[in-house]
């Protein structure tokens, strides 16, 4: 191989890593902002089963949903959430969230809750309901 060919051989390689090297930037930016939204989701479902225990908590639903005024109206956005959560929840979460829907409960609230935990960070059950409740208002 005279050195022209071993030139282009590495300038081909260069160029091929390089493109690698995108595809996995973009992915691993994708990955982010999907993690990301999903947060967002997440968080935001949980507001609403927090509101249908706490109706003072309305308040912070007020700048968001204006005309919720009643547990049953929390609920009804709750399903809207869930039928859009279908799309890229994982089925643990899906699962957990529908119970509450079903069966509004402190422990369907908190097991929703370590199930998108468990979705979004740990990848591992290593928190039981009796463990993150409270004493005092989710027991």
């Amino acid at each position: 191989m005279n050195p022209i060919e071993i030139i282009l051989a590495l300038l081909g390689l260069i160029g091929i890593g390089g493109i690698i090297a995108n595809v996995q930037t973009k992915h691993k930016e994708l990955s982010f902002k999907a993690l990301e939204n999903k947060e967002r989701r997440y968080k935001s479902c949980l507001l609403y089963m927090d509101v249908y225990f706490n109706p003072s908590n309305i308040k912070y639903l007020s700048s968001r949903q204006p005309d919720i005024h009643s547990s049953s109206d929390v609920i009804e956005y709750l399903r809207a959430e869930y039928h859009e959560m279908i799309l890229y929840a994982a089925k643990p979460v899906i699962l957990s969230v529908k119970a509450f829907i079903e069966h509004p409960s402190r422990d369907n609230f908190l097991a929703s809750v370590l199930a998108m935990r468990q979705d979004l960070w740990t990848k591992q059950s290593n928190l039981t309901i009796g463990d993150v409740a409270l004493a005092k208002g989710d027991a």
